[in-house]
């Protein structure tokens, strides 16, 4: 395992584009084909959570399977492609038998009832549903919803799976959903919940676009990843909502973050209340991730420094993708850091970096595609 990682490392650093710098076409395929693959590597239809250096391909996990189904029926919409919508379909399938009577879905870890999860594969469902009209996945995305509007405390915030006392603000992401669940079923509760959740979210900014409460493991300087989680989650309710405070919110993160990408295109994994990264690494997923938010937003306003800087990011992304490897776990993915030994998923390829990915350039301002599947 230590002479693979540190091969891997090595070759990191050292590795160049052969030729000229391939088509956006080529990292999508690449990227696809890796998914694929982790679909493939356990004996259900769900998406293998990560590839593991010196480890391999570790079991599906149910939130992030959730959230690649929009992706995949977006590749279909607009490509054609069926193998895409096959997969996609199956992975709505699979999420049907792993939920729990009362609507939740577990985490992978505890196997316990998880609001966070719970909210991305409503996304999948409904998703699911709008692609085929089988009302048995909006049956179980309706089922979902009203376990989540039970569960949420009076504040208004989850806090029974998160170990905080005061609730996170990175479960924008999950009111997003309730919003979209009410924007497809007609349904009030989901709709109110993502209200209230949400207002809640607004008092959090202790600087402009900077958030507290919003993170997995250090909310003194939060992952890229969950303060792209709460952006877009505001943005994209405050759409749904007709809540112009939401997006104004979102904007303000968005626009602090166009000043914090580097010449290469590069963004710090971490930053603190003054809007400085505070670690060297890169999480990979969380750039992918702003790559959309800007496309987003560029697409909402207008504003050209958004797609400046979402071209320029996603740019990073694209030297760094390994489209060379003989390692099929390797070859197409997306670290989960920059180098591979960054905190974030050391030494793992996240298949969430790779939906991630997927989406910054389906949805890359150059493309002008508004694809139909937000989530």
């Amino acid at each position: 395992m230590f002479w693979e990682r540190q091969r891997e490392r090595l070759g990191e650093l050292l590795r160049r584009p052969a030729g000229g710098p391939p088509s956006r076409e080529v990292h999508l395929a690449e990227v696809l084909a890796w998914l694929y693959r982790a679909q493939d590597a356990g004996d259900d239809r769900g998406v293998s959570h990560s590839y593991e250096l010196g480890r391999g391909w570790l079991p599906s996990y149910p939130e992030t399977t959730g959230y690649i189904i929009p992706t995949l029926l977006n590749v279909s919409s607009l490509r054609g492609d069926a193998e895409a919508r096959r997969r996609a379909l199956e992975m709505a399938e699979w999420e049907l038998q792993v939920q729990r009577d009362d609507g939740s879905i577990a985490d992978l870890a505890r196997r316990r009832p998880c609001v966070f999860d719970t909210g991305q594969v409503i996304f999948g469902w409904l998703a699911a549903f709008q692609a085929t009209g089988e009302r048995r996945f909006l049956a179980a995305a309706r089922r979902a919803g009203r376990w989540l509007v039970e569960v949420m405390d009076g504040e208004p915030v989850w806090r029974r799976d998160v170990g905080s006392a005061v609730g996170v603000t990175f479960h924008a992401r999950v009111a997003w959903a309730l919003a979209e669940l009410a924007s497809v079923a007609g349904e009030e509760p989901p709709r109110e919940a993502a209200r209230r959740f949400l207002d809640w979210s607004l008092r959090q900014e202790e600087r402009p676009g900077w958030f507290a409460q919003n993170c997995l493991t250090d909310n003194h300087q939060p992952l890229l990843h969950t303060i792209a989680y709460t952006a877009r989650g505001q943005f994209e309710a405050g759409i749904l909502l007709e809540q112009p405070p939401l997006v104004a919110a979102a904007t303000r993160t968005a626009r602090a973050l166009t000043a914090r990408v580097d010449r290469q295109g590069r963004i710090s994994g971490r930053f603190d209340r003054e809007w400085r990264g505070t670690v060297p690494w890169a999480c990979l997923t969380g750039i992918a991730q702003v790559c959309v938010l800007w496309s987003r937003l560029y697409a909402h306003s207008e504003e050209r420094i958004f797609a400046e800087q979402a071209e320029r990011a996603l740019g990073f992304l694209e030297r760094i993708h390994d489209l060379r490897s003989s390692n099929p776990g390797l070859r197409g993915g997306v670290r989960g850091s920059f180098p591979i030994n960054g905190a974030y998923c050391r030494y793992r390829l996240p298949n969430w970096a790779a939906k991630f990915f997927a989406d910054a350039l389906i949805f890359a301002p150059s493309t002008g595609l508004q694809p139909t599947y937000k989530g």
